[in-house]
């Protein structure tokens, strides 16, 4: 249960990054707080607290993608990229293991998307290909031939 309070709270945590939890970041926090289990009580204690100091991230390489993949739709939630919320990313996604340039590269996608009026499932849909393509490696497969 720890590891689900924590992954809430590395959203809670990005959401309060720009000094302004807007309610469609709190809405979109409450959605992966039910895809997670967790009660009404537990979400919205969390959604109600103030965090000052980031939260344990996931130790698993797939949980931590999926974190990174929600905390990018979080930032997009509201329709603003704020440079706030993209510096703790980068932080949070380089403590993942991820080059944190990726962050700001796919932050201006997501920029140009909310421009253009995208809708917001195809928002979500340019994140995670996004996030795929900067996370795949170039594996080789001598070894199978």
């Amino acid at each position: 249960m720890d590891s689900k309070i924590n992954y809430i709270r590395n959203l809670v945590y990005l959401g309060q990054a720009d000094n302004d939890f807007h309610e469609k970041e709190m809405e979109f926090v409450k959605k992966v707080g039910e895809r997670l289990g967790l009660s009404q009580n537990e979400i919205e204690k969390e959604l109600n607290s103030k965090i000052d100091e980031r939260p344990p991230l996931p130790t698993e390489e797939i949980l931590g993608f999926i974190l990174l993949d929600d905390l990018m739709n979080l930032m997009a939630s509201d329709g603003r990229i704020m440079n706030e919320e993209i510096d703790a990313c980068k932080k949070i996604a380089k403590e993942l293991g991820f080059e944190s340039e990726m962050i700001v590269s796919i932050s201006e996608k997501i920029k140009k998307h909310i421009m253009e009026g995208f809708a917001e499932n195809a928002t979500q849909i340019l994140i995670k290909n996004e996030l795929f393509k900067s996370t795949t490696k170039n594996y080789y497969h001598e070894k199978y031939s």
